[in-house]
């Protein structure tokens, strides 16, 4: 990645001394990072959102001032994007798994040496957090370039995401999409909740909750792995490198989905909005595929979300043709036969195709969907395709995804140990307090600002389950969806 490695030429030149030289003198500069946080914003997790803005921000002003992709390309020349894309994993993996073994050596030492205060400790631990974040963050924002699908640095949105996912905390837990009936109603129901749900002010308000969330997730398995003797330096530096490789397979996963999603998307722009009622049937259809397992999972919501993206349909015909989704199959597949061009029947096929997909499997349920769209659209030879089309969306994270908890679940087995850890760290949190101030368990805290978007963003889930089970008509669902809206506001 841009400027992650000094020492690397970009040929597989690779100086690990140097490397680690480096990433001391990293750990040193964010060490100053952290003590400006300061310990409540460690506590409350309210760093995180402010660390990846201004690490987003600055990084992509960085590169684009060395020549953006051209850059990235130009240090690995004539190889392809994929290659490229390896390198940089591979690379981001390295600097990792080194960052984390210096972490667990220094931390373990500080918090095991006589004499040392506990505010260096704690100061020790979260340098390497900030050096990890910033270096996951770099490795996705240049994935995304190299593949020439650029992320926004005013819209953190889908890095925020992309973190939440790596680090176990679950999206559809904030703001809900977790119904697991099928029906038009809830069809419905979860159109509207995506796309209402996808405006500036609402992310914003999930994000106050998910970066707390994603901060104090990182810092107490960051507390785990160093704070432990027993856990130990080769656990703390497979913990980076397995989330930093996990990382890089969800990015490059979602960029090739959203580069073959642009691809068919482009086909259909200037044409489907000319004939609403395919408008509507492409939605309902992707609804269709997305729900035909009963459930709505974050993986689907994502692919989802980038077709809608790519669509780049206004938010106002959205929301207009949402009031009209309606997941009967047999309508859907009614409305699809009514799309005259065949090359955009062609492109709603492969978009189908696509969705269906994008997870690297198919169920035998969304199979049975997909080849009742296909038939309407006349394309059913594409269901032959679908295997393969799977096998290269496949991701390449499912090791790691089980491996990805390994320091935690080694750290739970060492039993009395990592109660040490954790009331080292609330003796830390807690050392304004009182003597006698139980300091056994690591205390984190809520804002208020958290607390009550996620009671507000709870409510928008409330409003989405009663709307699918029929408990509330569509406008009543869109006015007490209103006040909700306005109560961000405030």
């Amino acid at each position: 990645m841009a400027n992650s490695n000094p020492a690397g030429n970009g040929d597989g030149g690779y100086d690990p001394e140097a490397i680690k030289a480096g990433i001391l003198q990293e750990f040193a500069d964010l060490k100053h990072t952290v003590q400006s946080f300061g310990v409540q914003a460690i506590k409350d997790g309210t760093w995180f959102n402010k660390f990846l803005m201004s690490c987003l921000g600055s990084y992509e002003r960085k590169v684009m001032e060395q020549g953006g992709a051209a850059y990235l390309r130009g240090k690995y020349p004539g190889l392809p994007t994929d290659a490229i894309a390896g390198k940089l994993c591979e690379l981001a993996e390295k600097n990792a798994a080194i960052a984390g073994g210096l972490s667990g050596a220094t931390a373990s030492a500080a918090v095991l040496t006589a004499g040392v205060g506990l505010p260096a400790a704690i100061t020790a631990v979260m340098a390497e957090v900030f050096y990890t974040v910033r270096l996951q963050l770099r490795l996705a924002f240049d994935l995304h370039l190299v593949y020439d699908i650029p992320l926004a640095a005013d819209d953190p949105e889908e890095l925020t995401r992309l973190f939440a996912v790596v680090y176990g905390v679950k999206v559809a837990e904030v703001g809900g999409l977790g119904l697991k009936a099928f029906g038009p109603e809830v069809a419905r129901a979860q159109l509207f909740r995506l796309i209402h749900g996808n405006t500036p002010l609402i992310q914003a308000a999930a994000g106050t909750v998910l970066g707390p969330r994603i901060a104090k997730q990182v810092t107490q398995k960051a507390i785990l792995k160093t704070a432990v003797p027993i856990v130990g330096v080769g656990i703390s530096a497979g913990w980076n490198y397995a989330t930093t490789r996990v990382m890089g397979a969800r990015v490059r996963h979602g960029v090739r989905v959203s580069a073959a999603l642009r691809e068919e998307t482009r086909r259909l722009q200037g044409q489907i909005g000319r004939n609403e009622q395919a408008e509507v049937a492409v939605l309902e259809g992707l609804m269709a595929l997305a729900l035909a397992d009963r459930n709505f999972d974050d993986k689907e919501r994502e692919v989802y979300l980038t077709f809608l993206k790519q669509l780049a349909l206004p938010e106002e015909e959205l929301q207009r043709l949402a009031e009209k989704v309606n997941a009967d199959l047999d309508g859907v597949c009614a409305a699809l036969r009514s799309i005259q061009v065949p090359a955009n029947r062609e492109s709603v096929a492969r978009c189908f195709c696509l969705i269906a997909a994008a997870d690297g499997e198919l169920q035998a349920a969304e199979e049975g969907v997909l080849a009742r769209l296909l038939e309407a659209l006349g394309q059913e030879h594409l269901l032959e395709e679908q295997s393969e089309l799977a096998k290269r969306f496949r991701r390449e994270d499912g090791a790691f995804d089980q491996a990805l908890f390994a320091a935690g679940d080694v750290a739970s087995r060492a039993g009395a140990k990592v109660g040490e850890a954790l009331g080292w760290a609330g003796k830390l949190f807690n050392k304004d307090k009182p003597a006698e101030a139980d300091g056994s368990a690591l205390d984190f805290e809520t804002t208020m600002e958290e607390k009550t978007n996620e009671v507000i963003l709870a409510g928008m889930e409330r409003l989405t389950q009663r709307f699918a089970a029929g408990e509330l008509s569509q406008v009543e669902y869109k006015v007490q969806f209103a006040v909700l809206v306005e109560q961000l506001k405030r």
